[in-house]
């Protein structure tokens, strides 16, 4: 790990504050899951020049992290 990488910890308290509408707290589990959910709508194209280029769907990126904020606020809360 390089020097100034931030450690994200998924922990249970984090979680009981998402899941009570913390708005930090939402905020800090999607910085966490944002690598995950640029992976899942990233996708490669083939540019004009010919060479592939990874592109971000950002719309698409935009439903699952509202998808997950949903989760949270709703099946979460049953196992809390």
């Amino acid at each position: 790990m390089k020097s100034g990488d931030e450690i994200h910890e998924l922990s249970y308290d984090l979680i009981k504050r998402a899941v009570h509408g913390e708005p930090e707290a939402l905020a800090e589990i999607l910085r966490i899951y944002e690598p995950y959910h640029t992976s899942l709508v990233t996708k490669e194209q083939v540019g004009a020049d010919g060479k592939i280029h990874k592109v971000v769907d950002e719309d698409k990126k935009i439903m699952v992290q509202m998808h997950l904020v949903e989760v949270i606020q709703k099946k979460w809360r049953e196992l809390i």
